[in-house]
Parts: structure tokens; sequence; C-alpha cells
């Protein structure tokens, strides 16, 4: 049963996966030697991808109805290029095309109707939320002259506009938001300048790739740029006043690699956190597990071009045969999910890194690295679990040849780490890791640890995924803790305040589910939005404004809480259907990765997040108090 908290795969990014029942074991490799060349789109699903998306109980792959809710092109870009290409490899492309044509929506693209553009395609970049943490410490914290949101009105805040984003069933790009306008990415590629007051649309623009990151709001020569990765493993630099391309360059160390957390620009250079997803191909017992490895990089803000990498592996040898006789590989993996923190005093930067895809496993798999800002060395990294080498295969049932030997948990620190101080005055840095615990490191003595604490149970899709925040002397940590039947397993989501002094646990809170429902029940489903959710943990990245820490959970409800005991002030529940500004058909989900912005007196969240079995949705929200 361990298999229910690993990574599966899926369409468009998310996968077909794990534990496939024992008649479909060979099911994630497509059988169409034997379909007519004119088979049809519904014919050549039916034979490659069926088994695991209608057999949600044991594999926990998206349904068809909530792929339906998805670009084509997404479709075809995962088929060709992405998770799914090892299921699509015996496709030919006009097939690939049929079925991506089958699966998502098709016709026209989207194109702003005229009631919803702006009067006025003019913006006021005068600063609020220019990047994923708010600031440069990633402290996720805005205070009064950022927002006047607080623990004596949030009660009082009321939906004020709803926007649908286009062609998509998850929403994970954070936006950034100036002081009269909000610019988000939809994962099918379309970005939009919204008046952030009442959500019409100033500029409107697609990418050539689906999106995946943060945006980074950013300059060049005094020229306001929106700067942000796509699944192509390209960065992109867009003027922001109208959505014109400046540049696109590639940063990447082969051919699975991925752009996942955003581009922090530090004066002239930017830099650019690279990961990857060929853990999902090694649940091919064919393929020759794994050669990508995970990098930081910094490019020239102004033109894209490389200034240097820092790779996080050697390349990767062969190691020997599998049990089928295929060569493995390694090492590799390493990704950076975590968007990057800058240390201008001490001229580091500092990320946290995730674990080998394949043997052998590697001293930066699981730490905190942090790189020399000027050359791109390592000054020092903290390694948080050693010896952690994990891919899909091992969430298959039984594992897949592709799966080490020696197998770990899957413990990523895909957390931003954060530069704080304690109540002493003293710096530290204060990292979040799916194994649920919480590290504050000193750095200064070449990240020593100062403290430990463990928040979670752990899981591959446990602990502190998205991120932490802090505000007087408080650490605060939520945790995803999935209520897997895994034997020693003992979830505990919620979301907790550690003493930022020695972690001492200080107020939980753990809300439930607050109705009945397991496991097989929901992977079992026949509604896309059943009343009750199994998720219901805390996986977005938290916020605070002034003394309210907003933090979202995975059955689609906005919390908020009192920083100083964790009393409740404000919730909504995000899963319904909106009417959009847009016009489009807009529904919440899940709400996952980006959490929730606050500005002035209006605060911003996006719900929709379809990744294991959770809800899919393309909604976003904001909400304004009352005059």
């Amino acid at each position: 049963m361990r298999a229910f908290a690993l990574a599966a795969l899926a369409c468009i990014l998310n996968g077909c996966g794990t534990e496939p029942p024992p008649d479909a074991a060979d099911a994630v490799t497509p059988t169409v030697s034997a379909m007519p060349t004119d088979a049809s789109g519904a014919e050549l699903y039916a034979s490659a991808c069926a088994t695991c998306h209608e057999n949600s109980a044991s594999t926990k792959a998206p349904p068809l109805e909530s792929m339906h809710e998805m670009n084509a092109a997404q479709v075809l870009f995962a088929m060709t290029n992405g998770k799914m290409k090892t299921q699509a490899q015996a496709f030919t492309y006009e097939q690939h095309l049929r079925v991506a044509e089958f699966i998502g929506i098709t016709g026209a693209p989207y194109a702003t109707p005229e009631s919803a553009l702006c009067a006025s395609s003019a913006i006021d970049f005068s600063p609020r939320i220019s990047d994923w943490g708010f600031n440069a410490q990633s402290t996720r914290r805005v205070g009064t002259q950022i927002s006047g949101i607080t623990a004596q009105n949030v009660s009082n805040l009321q939906p004020a506009w709803a926007f649908g984003l286009p062609l998509t069933g998850d929403t994970r790009a954070q936006p950034v938001i100036t002081a009269d306008t909000l610019f988000v990415a939809a994962v099918s590629g379309h970005l939009f300048a919204l008046n952030r007051f009442s959500g019409c649309t100033r500029w409107h623009t697609e990418s050539v790739a689906p999106l995946r990151s943060a945006l980074t709001l950013g300059t060049i020569a005094g020229r306001h740029v929106l700067f942000f990765g796509d699944v192509e493993s390209y960065v992109n630099a867009v003027d922001a006043d109208d959505g014109t391309l400046i540049w696109r360059a590639q940063a990447s160390t082969g051919a699975h690699s991925i752009l996942t957390g955003a581009v922090i620009q530090h004066g002239a250079m930017l830099i650019v956190p690279v990961s990857l997803y060929e853990v999902a191909l090694a649940r091919d017992p064919a393929y020759e597990c794994c050669k990508t490895h995970g990098a930081v990089m910094a490019l020239d803000a102004a033109t894209g071009s490389n200034i240097w990498e820092r790779h996080l592996t050697e390349p990767a040898q062969p190691q020997g045969k599998t049990r089928e006789g295929v060569t493995r590989w390694g090492p590799s993996g390493v990704p950076v999910w975590s968007t990057p923190t800058i240390d201008a005093k001490r001229n580091l930067v500092y990320v946290g890194t995730g674990q080998n895809a394949s043997a052998p496993a590697t001293r930066y798999s699981d730490a905190v690295l942090a790189l020399d800002l000027a050359t791109g060395e390592v000054s020092w990294h903290f390694q948080a679990l050693v010896g952690d080498a994990y891919n899909d295969a091992c969430s298959a049932f039984p594992k897949g040849p592709n799966c080490p030997r020696r197998s770990g948990p899957d413990f990523d620190i895909g957390a931003s780490i954060i530069l704080a101080e304690d109540s002493h005055g003293r710096e530290m840095l204060l990292v979040g890791q799916k194994s649920g615990d919480v590290y504050a490191l000193d750095p200064d003595e070449d990240g020593a640890m100062l403290w430990q604490a463990r928040v979670g149970s752990g899981s591959a899709l446990g602990g502190v995924h998205w991120g932490l925040t802090v505000h007087d002397g408080r650490v605060f940590a939520p945790a995803a803790d999935p209520e897997f039947p895994i034997p020693g397993h003992f979830p505990k989501p919620g979301v907790y305040a550690l003493d930022i002094d020695d972690g001492d646990l200080q107020w939980a809170y753990t809300p439930g589910r607050g109705c009945d429902t397991d496991v097989g029940t929901w992977f079992s489903r026949t509604e896309m939005y059943p009343e009750c959710s199994f998720y219901y943990g805390f996986s977005a990245a938290p916020s605070i404004s002034n003394d309210v820490l907003f933090t979202p959970s995975l059955d689609g409800r906005i919390h908020a809480l009192a920083t100083l005991d964790g009393a409740l002030l404000w919730q909504f529940d995000t899963v319904r259907e909106f009417d959009a500004v847009n016009g489009i058909q807009t529904h919440g989900g899940a709400i996952d990765v980006a959490g929730v912005q606050p500005v002035g007196n209006m605060i911003y969240v996006q719900s929709g997040y379809s990744l294991f079995g959770q809800m899919p949705g393309n909604a976003l929200l904001a909400f304004r108090l009352p005059e």
C-alpha cells in the first residue's frame, strides 16, 4: 500500500500510475501495434490509456472527464515530449494528434471577449508582490505597506471577481502584482495582464509551450519584464507592458529537464532552478534509467546568455544491467523544484534539492546548497537525508526493474529556503522537507543545524511541500500528510507554529476532514467534485498579511488564521462554479502550489489541481474588504 503515497504518472504532466491491478501490470506500455492505422482517437485511447485512467481506484490516474478540461496541445506535448512519452511511444505522430483531439479541448483558440477588455491598457508598475517569496528573504509575508488585511478585518472579506484560466484543469503559476495589475499564467500557455480591482484584461498573449513556473516581475534597462520557465526547459522574458516576447533561452541538462521553481532576478543576472521529469519515464521496464540531473544556472537578464551553471551530479555512466537486461545509468536526479533565495550580504544563493533518480545516491540530494552568486561554486551544503534514490518504478506493484535496489522515501526539499532572524537577531535559514521535518541552519557556520522539529509523518506526498512562512518569532509549517493506509504511517495534516529560537511547538491547527470517506472510495468516485474530499491537508505555500496566516487546503478551502494562536478567523470553500469576468466556464478545486497573495484590501488565490487524483479547476479568485 505504500504506493498510494507515491507520485503517479499523468497526462499533462500528471500521469498513469501507481500500483496497477494485477491484470493490467503491463498496461503502461501501449498496445497499438494491432490497431488499424486509421483507428480513431477514442480507439487508440482505449487500447493504450484506458486501463489506467478508467481504474482510478488502483492507479490514481486522472479520469477522462478531468482530462477533457485540458488543452489538446498540452496532451500532445505530454505524449511527444513530456511524462507520457513512454506510454505513447508506439503511436505515430498522426495517432498522437487523434488521441490529443479525443482527450483535450480543441476548436477555436481562446480569445478574450470584447466585454472582458479593460478600457485602458496602461499599467502602474509600483511594486506590490514581484516574485514567489514576496521579498529577497522568501518570507512570504507582507506588512501594512503592502496589505491592509489584519486579524481585525479579515472576516469581512467577500468575493470580488473570478477569472477563468482557459483550456486547463490545473492552476500552479503564482501571479505577480503591481499597484493596479495582476499578471497570471495558465498552464495551457496563456499569459494575462488583468486589472487587479475588476479582473478585466489589459493584454493577453500565448507562449510557444505550456507554462508551469511562478512569474517574476523584473527589469531590463528600466523596461518592466516578466520572467518565467516553461515545460520545454526554456526561460522566457516578456515585456510586461504588452506581452511581447523579448527573448527565450534554454536552461537544461538533458532531454528530460523541466523548469518548475521560479526564475529570480538579482541585478543583471537571473538565477534559474532546473528540475526534471525522468523519474516518470523509469516506469517503463525497457527505459534506460536515468541520465538527466538537476542544476542551477545564471543567465544574463538582458539577453538570456549563460553566465554560469552548476550541475548537481556528475554525468551519468552505465551502472550495470537491470533484471530485464536493460542498462542502468547513474548518477542522476537531484532536481531543484524550489525557487532560489538570494543572500546578497553573503553573496550566496540558496536552493533545496530532491532525491536521486537512480543509483548511486550522491551528496547533493535532499539537501540545501549555498552557491556563490558570482561563480555558482558550492560554498557549503547541508544534506538532510543520505541515500535517497527513487523513481516511479518504485511505486509499481511489484516494484519495476528500474527501481534502485535500495530505494529511498522520496523526501525532497521542495520549499524555498527562508532567510530570517531569531528573537536575538541571529540570522538563520529555515528549511521544510517532505519528511515532515523543519530545520534551522546557521548560514555563518556552513549550514550547521541549529534545531530540528517534525510537524508531519512524512511520505512522498506528505510533510512540507511548497513552502514555509515566518512572523513575530514563529515559523509556520503546513503538513500535507494524506491519510494513506500505509503500515507505520501516522499522518498529521495541519498547520504548525514553531518557536523560531528552538523549534518548540507553539500551536497546531488541525481542522480534520469534517466528513467520511476513504482512499478506495475517493479514487473510484464517479463525480469529479464529490461532497467529501479524501485530501484535506495543507500543501500550498502559506503566506502572511500582517498578523493573518493564509493557508489553503487540498479540499479547496482557504483558511485565515491568527498568527498569535491559530484561531480560525475566516474560511471560504472554493469548490464551486463561478461566473467569470471573461465568460468561460470556471470551477474551483483543490488548492495547491501557490497559495494566497494579499495586496491592498484584496487577496488573490488560484483553485484547481488534478495531480494525484485531486480536484481539477481553472479559477483565479479575488476577494475584497468592503469599502
